[in-house]
């Protein structure tokens, strides 16, 4: 029997096939064997040392006797498949840290595992969520399972890698994973490579992925570096035109709205209320050029026990939210990440965002310190009313714990109040809005919450038997946007649209409402 080999398989971008041109230290790279005029092995010379424990942990040398090299092989291979000329480098020890950014093919890895695999065989995934916190995470099952196994929202999750057992014997029913990288363990060496690289770039080149894995193109992290570029000059000349309807700011995480007296900006003795591009704009003492001047112009939160400290600081840069088309195409710029959109996926969102029911109910203005002080006021304008958000109910653990019912109960009505503070901060409203929900179908979480109301000498609010259809949920976002549908980022209508979907189907209605932000 063969030997396997265990084989890390990359696809350069067309047209480059220089060494000088794949490898970021070309000076430093050697040829380790050259197989023909399309397929050449290099190295980089490896230095023998000590490994650092030895002297970190053991508190002595080893005389010579334990020493380790870090080895780094490439083998770069051009073939010629359906017509055009392909190169692929193949990569052993660490050598995956020797090439220039920008000059691997994206997803060249992750296309070829959802090519090649059924959508119940997956095993393990590495995901990163988009807009908010950009938490990333990476999850193994203990047998093949279908997506939903882990957690995964295809509408807010990016895929990074996936692992999965195909049936393909040129895969040799290996375990595969994909990313940029294909990764897989098989019965290849340099005088039969060919045949397997072939397969590997057809099965890349198929489009099967998107009759159970479409989603995967909707969003997409832009890490090119020239698309960055040209997606920042696009925003520099729409900041300069006042595009301010497309580009607008928010603060990146979800922060403690009564700790912030106001916002400064780095070269103005002036404060604000909220944080404003055309204010930083203006702020600058020559025209808006480059980026560099949003990255280095810098965001104060100022604090409310202290005017002199400053809770949070950001670039301008990372506070930005734009929404741009640039040829044609749909992206995003949030949390000072961009990405780009897939037009259909923009334009279903807007549509679910739009087709959410608007809360008719007259609310009162926000003109008020933060939002408890504003949660009072809206509680006393409205008869009948409760206040609830100082209420803290336990019910087992992680979710279900210290949840508040919701800001104020009016009538059938269970009122969530946030500021728009972003994604983060929108996606901290809509999760609240939902986990409150569904405590709200237990009875002993109603049970809790009524012994404390009667404490406070309300009876008679939480009504029995308790029936989610009898009720509406408003997720109410104060904005200083003045449009009646409020004006979020696209990620948050994304994870509102899921919200929305998750609170119906717990039998609830629910409505959004836009509270503007009058200035005093």
């Amino acid at each position: 029997m063969a030997n396997k080999n265990k084989l890390s398989i990359y696809l350069i971008k067309r047209g480059i096939t220089s060494v000088n041109d794949i490898f970021d230290s070309p000076d430093k790279i050697r040829i380790f064997q050259r197989y023909s005029e399309t397929s050449t092995a290099y190295f980089v010379p490896s230095l023998t040392h000590e490994p650092g424990w030895l002297q970190s942990f053991f508190r002595r040398g080893s005389d010579g006797m334990l020493l380790q090299a870090n080895s780094r092989v490439v083998l770069i291979k051009t073939l010629e498949i359906d017509g055009e000329l392909r190169t692929f480098a193949l990569t052993f020890g660490y050598a995956r840290f020797l090439f220039r950014e920008d000059i691997l093919e994206e997803q060249f890895g992750l296309r070829i595992v959802l090519n090649s695999i059924k959508q119940n065989e997956l095993r393990r995934i590495s995901k990163a969520s988009v807009g908010s916190n950009q938490k990333q995470s990476d999850e193994q099952l203990p047998k093949s399972s279908d997506i939903s196994e882990f957690g995964f929202d295809v509408n807010r999750d990016l895929m990074k890698t996936v692992s999965g057992k195909s049936d393909d014997e040129m895969f040799e029913k290996s375990m595969l994973t994909g990313g940029d990288i294909f990764s897989l363990t098989v019965s290849r060496d340099i005088n039969n490579i060919d045949e397997l690289l072939v397969f590997c770039y057809r099965r890349y080149m198929e489009e099967t992925y998107r009759e159970r894995f479409a989603w995967i193109d909707n969003i997409k992290y832009v890490r090119e570096k020239a698309a960055i570029e040209r997606l920042n000059t696009k925003l520099i000349q729409m900041i300069n035109e006042e595009a301010f309807d497309r580009v607008w700011m928010a603060v990146p995480e979800v922060v403690k709205w009564e700790d912030i007296r106001d916002f400064k900006i780095s070269g103005v003795e002036d404060t604000y209320n909220d944080i404003y591009i055309e204010k930083v704009v203006s702020s600058m003492r020559n025209d808006l050029t480059c980026l560099d001047q949003l990255q280095s112009k810098r965001i104060y939160a100022r604090a409310s026990r202290d005017e002199n400290e400053n809770v949070y600081e950001w670039s301008a840069y990372k506070c930005i939210i734009a929404e741009i088309e640039l040829e044609g195409q749909a992206y995003s710029l949030n949390n000072g990440k961009w990405y780009k959109i897939n037009n259909n996926f923009v334009d279903r969102i807007n549509q679910q965002y739009s087709n959410i029911s608007l809360c008719q109910d007259e609310f009162v203005d926000y003109t008020h310190e933060d939002e408890d002080s504003y949660n009072a006021a809206l509680k006393e304008a409205l008869d009948n009313s409760y206040l609830l958000h100082t209420y803290k109910i336990a019910i087992g653990g992680g979710q279900g714990n210290n949840i508040e019912p919701c800001d104020v109960m009016w009538r059938n009505k269970l009122i969530h109040v946030k500021r728009n503070g972003g994604s983060s901060q929108l996606s901290h409203l809509f999760n609240q809005a939902l986990v409150a929900g569904q405590m709200w179908l237990d009875q002993s979480f109603r049970e809790q919450l009524r012994l404390k109301m009667q404490e406070d000498g309300y009876c008679g609010a939480v009504p029995e038997p308790y029936h989610a259809s009898d009720y509406e949920i408003v997720i109410a976002i104060i904005n200083r946007f003045t449009e009646v549908r409020p004006k979020i980022p696209f990620f948050s209508k994304v994870a509102m649209c899921f919200t929305a979907t998750n609170i119906r189907n717990l039998g609830y209605s629910l409505t959004i409402k836009n509270i503007p932000v009058v200035n005093r």
